[in-house]
């Protein structure tokens, strides 16, 4: 196979093809249960989902303007910045002892909001950074169907499997989520591997925005979470909501609907960055978390 067929293929079904199965499986993974806990803390959740919609977008698009290397690369920070939460949030909540409902009321909500509101975030991005090129110029219908047919079809898909068939549903989860994600950092080996001239040239530049970023995020969101008076539980299902992206939608409108692999860089890049700024709030929360029980069993 030649390479640029191999490219090809990556943008047209290797890519497309992860992300369908991730989606499904997590359609797999909801029940009606999920839908109804959604407004049961209602304080907690609108706060979570306006700081999500404004805190990282905000925080991207300065470093994008600001300091990123080239302009494929600044409209990567800026897709990476509107990715709403990942499916991995809620289990590195529930680690964390934090608030599971909470955490996947967040997931749930800002997933259905990104649909409508990325194809605005994206295509102000293309505009911007890279002008009026043909090759970038995707009409904006073009983008709400490729994204919709992405994400949303496959999850509706996977809950109604859940809801008719959950014997099924439960059964055939773990070998869908395996494989697409197998196929998922496959399809980022690749990408590396066609960028490694951009790489080298700006590997630097491009860890230190990506930890910039996430370093900055959680300062705010941790702030005005303690401001607003939440619990500890409340407050770790937020600030990890914030770090752990769903990385694959942002590289599959770099990849294959503007076919442009540079700008999918910086949210390969913060795959491994937000998974050690998880862990390592993680760790912080479980050690919150134990010292406060110590000091409510040493108070009675």
């Amino acid at each position: 196979m030649a390479y640029d067929d191999l490219m090809a293929l990556l943008g047209d079904w290797l890519l497309p093809g992860s992300l369908v199965a991730i989606m499904a499986s997590m359609g797999l993974s909801l029940t009606a249960d999920d839908f109804r806990q959604v407004f049961r803390n209602k304080r907690a959740l609108i706060l979570g989902v306006c700081s999500m919609l404004v805190v990282p977008p905000l925080i991207g698009v300065t470093m994008a303007l600001t300091v990123a290397p080239t302009a494929a690369l600044a409209v990567g920070f800026v897709l990476l910045a509107t990715t709403p939460g990942g499916m991995l949030s809620n289990l590195f909540t529930d680690m964390a002892k934090g608030d599971l409902a909470l955490s996947m009321s967040m997931t749930l909500i800002i997933s259905m909001i990104y649909i409508v509101v990325v194809p605005f975030y994206a295509h102000f991005a293309l505009l911007h950074f890279m002008g009026l090129d043909a090759e970038v110029n995707i009409p904006l219908g073009q983008f709400f169907w490729d994204i919709f047919s992405i994400t949303l079809l496959p999850v509706a898909t996977g809950f109604a499997v859940r809801a008719w068939r959950p014997a099924l549903a439960l059964s055939i989860k773990p070998y869908v989520k395996n494989i697409a994600t197998i196929v998922l950092f496959a399809s980022f080996g690749l990408i590396l591997f066609d960028q490694v001239p951009v790489l080298r040239e700006n590997l630097g530049a491009l860890f230190w925005i990506t930890v910039a970023i996430n370093l900055a995020v959680v300062l705010v969101v941790m702030g005005i979470v303690r401001f607003a008076g939440f619990s500890r539980r409340e407050n770790t299902a937020i600030g990890i909501e914030h770090l752990m992206r769903q990385e694959g939608t942002a590289i599959f409108i770099a990849v294959s609907i503007v076919g442009n692999n540079e700008m999918s860089l910086p949210m390969i890049m913060n795959t491994p960055v937000a998974l050690c700024f998880v862990l390592i709030f993680v760790a912080a929360a479980r050690r919150m978390g134990r010292d406060s029980s110590s000091f409510g069993r040493a108070a009675t």
